[in-house]
């Protein structure tokens, strides 16, 4: 009964509902995983079929890739671009057993075993893109690669992996695994234009591929991750880097011994470059490796590919490319590059036979952002892939960064030209910055100027007031302000750092950003980066890219053309630009404290030119005497391009710029006293954006009564005064022999602040009569004559005549 009645409670109507879900949620379970199952296999199949059917035979063939052509400004052709431009084919029996093994090491350590697909390294990328949520890890083997390089299709797709990972395994059924290294050897971009590891051993060590050492094929087999990254030339740090990780893994598979490893870490790389090319190199490289490299970033991006990906499609492709060169501009850059009479003289030539002190330039229509002409060294004009120092050396900038990190700041933060700032000894947290003049009051020391406007502080190029003005501002405020004017290569340990205000940067800047800053300034106060690709075409003549530059404003246009008249003001004054212009031109000469780098940045009123000079293994160039050698090149170029082009008469003006006669021992409205400086008139006229301009007099210059003696304030006692106009200074800096302060050169003209202590009053004599009478007489007499050392209340505008003195006044010449 009991057992009947345990079978009766297992019957009851939930556990025969529970049961009949649990059925029929398992046929569904079942019946979509069928479906998907189906349908991921039709989708598979289906990306199959879309292979076009030659696909195979594109791999296996030889024949050349679809040249990629290169245009200038009005369509011209400037270049063509394919896969053979530096190749040396090279059978698979004189490739090196440690170069073959060195790139089945690093990217396909498992070559040897699967049949075309690898998956366990396809299990392990799944997870790791899961884990990020990207498609970034790929899975390709050797094989793999081969295939997309030879169809050139990058694009990060589900439906591209399956196509090559088919491809693939029918291409491992054709040929054999020596075939297909071979192929691929042949073909890798390996960097600096070399494609396959024949034209890679002369790019890097200038011999033939078998005659490489374990340390070198390990070197060349690392940079086919990321052509660019590990370029030798460029990052010989990075290379290195790689370079061991290649040996490393060497050593875990068992292709070379303890010892092997250890020799080949330690072995010198020597790099000498053998160009191949030079008889098929395009004309002006520079440029066109720039459009190179402008074209890999944006196909990379819009592509989804990588950088080494992309190049294979420039190479390759088929494509169109549209650039900003302006024939005419860049082949005068390149005849100045080639001028002994402007280029500063060959010193050295280096290891890799490059002339020393090297240069660079770039010039910018700086209305549209585009970059008409390039030179990225001196030197080897018949190379390609070659290191453009215009756009990717970075090197301190010395004193042609103060037009922008400083004064333009200062401009857009209620600072004037007329501002006055005192060029003192200055300190500030243990940072004490020095001008790179002499004083000429303290021989062999550096000097200060003692007040100047902001005008002249940019005239000089002044380091103190430089300082004093982006301590003033807040240097996080100057760090973020260079950011929004284009630069990159500021290190997070600059914002805190009080030395960029003049150059003294962790890194450095481009030539290319620093130009464009210039440009910015130029530009009405808006800033265009940079570019050289106006348009992109596939093969088929689609657009797949066209340009729309990208624009902030960084100034107010008033305050723009401010700073561009005050930069004009450093050319003409010529107290740091040594040379004279027939046109306007608005610039900034540039020398780090060290003397490793020497700069002029400027422009016309129609294109802005940025030039370096240097060694690039930085040293000083005190060498190079005279002229600043970028200035003369910058003269150099724009004469010519002036000559050819034009030049527009003057800087446009926009509205609502008025001028004022100030005093610029103040910055106020001027005086009679400011025409009165012993030094001259110190009246001039100045700029300003209406509704910053002073409204307040001069209360720098007073006149003053003082002894003709002492050269102090007079007293009633000093028999022979002159009333003289001074400056006032609130902190006045006096010679000191038992001080190390040096101080300003205006030091002798500033107002004095004690009385003579010279002439004093009369001592009273006392000769003895009878009675009280001269003793009566003489309180009276010491009644009427005041003490010396009592202030005497004085006019500072006009002085006073004091009784029983004799005065005279100065007259000097009024410049105005």
């Amino acid at each position: 009964m009991q057992s009947k009645n345990k079978k009766v409670k297992k019957q009851t109507p939930f556990r025969l509902f529970l049961k009949s879900f649990v059925r029929t949620l398992l046929v569904l379970l079942i019946a979509s995983m069928a479906v998907l199952i189906g349908a991921g296999f039709g989708m598979v199949t289906g990306y199959i079929k879309a292979i076009p059917p030659n696909a195979l035979d594109i791999i296996t063939s030889s024949a050349d890739s679809q040249t990629t052509i290169v245009y200038d400004q009005s369509g011209n052709e400037i270049a063509r671009l394919h896969g053979n431009e530096n190749r040396i084919r090279v059978p698979y029996s004189k490739i090196p057993k440690n170069l073959i093994n060195a790139f089945v090491a690093i990217e396909d350590e498992r070559f040897w075993q699967h049949n075309g697909i690898d998956i366990k390294r396809i299990f392990g990328a799944i997870f790791k893109n899961i884990k990020t949520g990207s498609l970034s890890e790929g899975a390709s083997t050797i094989t793999q690669q081969l295939v997309r390089n030879k169809l050139l299709t990058f694009e990060k797709s589900f439906k591209r992996k399956i196509q090559e990972q088919y491809l693939a395994i029918q291409l491992e059924k054709r040929w054999t695994k020596e075939q297909i290294l071979e192929e691929y050897l042949n073909t890798i971009n390996l960097g600096s234009g070399a494609y396959g590891v024949g034209a890679a051993a002369y790019t890097y060590f200038g011999k033939d591929v078998s005659q490489l050492t374990l340390a070198e094929c390990a070197l060349i087999a690392g940079i086919t991750q990321n052509p660019s990254y590990y370029n030798p030339y460029v990052f010989p740090d990075h290379a290195k880097k790689k370079q061991e990780v290649v040996l490393k893994k060497m050593l875990e598979l068992g292709y070379i011994t303890e010892q092997e490893y250890l020799e080949a870490k330690n072995q010198p790389l020597v790099y000498v470059k053998k160009d191949i090319s030079a008889q098929n190199a395009y004309k002006h490289p520079y440029f066109v490796d720039s459009v190179i490299d402008e074209a890999i970033e944006i196909l990379s991006e819009k592509k989804r590919i990588s950088e080494d990906e992309a190049e294979n499609l420039i190479y390759g492709g088929g494509l169109k490319i549209y650039t900003t060169m302006d024939e005419a501009i860049q082949s005068t850059m390149e005849d100045v590059f080639s001028d002994p009479s402007i280029m500063p003289k060959i010193r050295h030539y280096d290891a890799s036979g490059v002339p020393q002190p090297q240069a660079a330039a770039v010039l910018i229509d700086f209305r549209t952002g585009a970059v008409k002409g390039i030179m990225g060294g001196r030197g080897n004009l018949k190379g390609v892939r070659l290191l453009n120092r215009a756009t990717m050396s970075v090197r301190q900038p010395g004193s042609s960064i103060k037009p922008i990190a400083d004064y333009a700041l200062a401009l857009e933060n209620g600072y004037t030209a007329a501002t006055v700032i005192d060029d003192v000894p200055f300190s500030i947290g243990g940072y004490t910055p020095r001008n790179w003049y002499k004083s000429n009051v303290v021989s062999g020391k550096r000097g200060y100027k003692g007040f100047m406007t902001v005008r002249e502080a940019l005239q000089w190029s002044a380091n103190v007031p430089a300082v004093k003005v982006a301590y003033n501002l807040g240097i996080q405020n100057v760090y973020r302000n260079l950011k929004r004017f284009g630069f990159t290569t500021l290190a997070p340990q600059d914002m805190n750092s009080l030395s960029i205000a003049i150059g003294g940067f962790t890194y450095g800047v481009k030539p290319i950003e620093l130009t464009a800053a210039f440009a910015a300034v130029a530009n009405s106060g808006v800033y265009i980066k940079p570019y050289f690709i106006t348009k992109i075409e596939d093969k088929n003549g689609i657009t797949i890219f066209e340009r729309t530059p990208y624009k902030r404003r960084v100034m107010d246009e008033k305050n723009a053309y401010i700073l561009t008249n005050m930069l004009q003001s450093v050319v003409t004054a010529r107290i740091t630009v040594g040379v004279r212009f027939s046109y306007p031109v608005a610039g900034k000469t540039g020398t780090t404290d060290d003397s490793k780098d020497r700069w002029f940045v400027g422009y016309t009123p129609n294109y802005a030119l940025g030039v370096w000079v240097g060694e690039d293994k930085p040293v000083a160039l005190n060498y190079l005497t005279g002229t600043n050698p970028a200035l003369k090149i910058f003269k150099g170029i724009m004469d010519k391009v002036v000559s050819k082009k034009g030049v527009s008469p003057e800087f446009l003006r926009p509205a609502g710029i008025v001028e004022r006669y100030i005093c610029k021992e103040s910055g106020k409205l001027a005086t009679s006293l400011c025409k009165q400086d012993p030094r001259g008139s110190q009246v001039i006229k100045e700029i300003f954006a209406e509704g910053t301009e002073p409204t307040e007099y001069c209360d720098r210059h007073v006149k003053l009564k003082v002894c003709t003696e002492s050269k102090k304030l007079a007293t009633q006692y000093c028999p022979t005064t002159i009333e003289k106009v001074f400056i006032k200074r609130d902190n006045p800096i006096w010679p000191s022999k038992n001080s190390s302060v040096v101080p300003p050169d205006d030091y002798m003209y500033q107002a004095p602040t004690e009385y003579c202590d010279i002439h004093k009053a009369p001592q009273e004599v006392v000769v003895p009569q009878e009675g009280n009478t001269s003793q009566q007489e003489s309180s009276s007499q010491e009644e009427q004559i005041p003490s010396s050392g009592q202030n005497v209340q004085q006019n500072p505008q006009e002085g006073q005549s004091t009784e029983n003195s004799t005065t005279t006044e100065s007259t000097y010449t009024t410049q105005q």
